[in-house]
């Protein structure tokens, strides 16, 4: 019912910006759209795709306990508890085959690419089951075959499912920026942005995993999850912002769904 790809620097929160998130105006502007449209959207759970929070070598984890978290760390008096979704997450897992998902009965409290996105898009007032899967250090290509997997639990039980991808473009595209400075950071972005743009996961899949490793981004395994989830379907992508305020690149993108031909 619902699918957005959502940067997730906590800069953006005021409470942690002071006033700095007004220089990311587009993305600001980008999540209050989206705000609105998950409202609207009629979702009856959340399922949200990490990038942080629990990530190892070679398998995907997903959360069977009550999503929990904080954002203490960048200095926030801001915690986050959500209904956990047991049943979505047990057939997840129960219909894996050979994707390489196990269950995680803990997450990182202060995951930010999980509470930034949710926090800026008030998903805590729907009071919707929330579900958290994170990345690996697979190839794109198995975290495209986790969002098929992740589609046929979704389908199987029937009920609406708002999915958001949480990633960060290069964060190498300045000498300022935190990571430092790559020169093929920003050539590497143009082409990121006009895949999603296209909405061309050959072209995703298909990015090299030693530049994507230099250019320091955290986007294509995410992106490539609500690729595969949406696989076969109609979508009409929309970049709503992309911008690099602080040399690290943001892009928020709305994906319009029609029903599956």
């Amino acid at each position: 019912m619902f699918a957005a790809l959502t940067p997730h620097p906590p800069i953006l929160i005021p409470e942690i910006g002071r006033g700095q998130e007004l220089e990311a105006a587009e993305t600001l502007a980008a999540y209050v759209r989206l705000k609105q449209r998950l409202a609207e959207s009629g979702a009856e759970r959340i399922l949200l795709i990490s990038s942080h929070g629990v990530v190892t070598l070679r398998r995907f984890h997903i959360l069977t306990a009550e999503p929990a978290g904080t954002l203490a760390r960048f200095g926030a008096d801001l915690r986050f508890q959500f209904p956990a979704d047991p049943e979505f997450a047990q057939a997840a897992l129960d219909a894996a085959g050979e994707v390489p998902l196990a269950p995680a009965p803990f997450w990182e409290e202060g995951d930010h690419s999980a509470w930034v996105p949710l926090h800026l898009l008030d998903a805590a007032a729907l009071d919707l089951p929330l579900t958290i899967v994170g990345i690996s250090f697979l190839p794109a290509r198995d975290h495209f075959e986790l969002g098929r997997l992740l589609r046929r639990a979704i389908d199987a039980s029937g009920r609406r499912t708002a999915a958001i991808a949480s990633g960060d473009g290069a964060h190498t595209l300045t000498e300022t920026s935190p990571s430092g400075f790559h020169p093929q950071a920003q050539s590497f972005q143009d082409a990121l942005d006009a895949a999603i743009a296209e909405w061309d996961a050959a072209a995703v899949l298909g990015f090299d995993d030693e530049l994507r490793q230099a250019v320091d981004e955290s986007v294509v395994s995410p992106l490539a999850v609500l690729m595969g989830l949406l696989d076969g379907d109609a979508v009409a992508p929309r970049v709503l912002s992309a911008e690099a305020p602080w040399g690290v690149a943001y892009t928020a993108a709305e994906i319009g769904l029609e029903p599956a031909d």
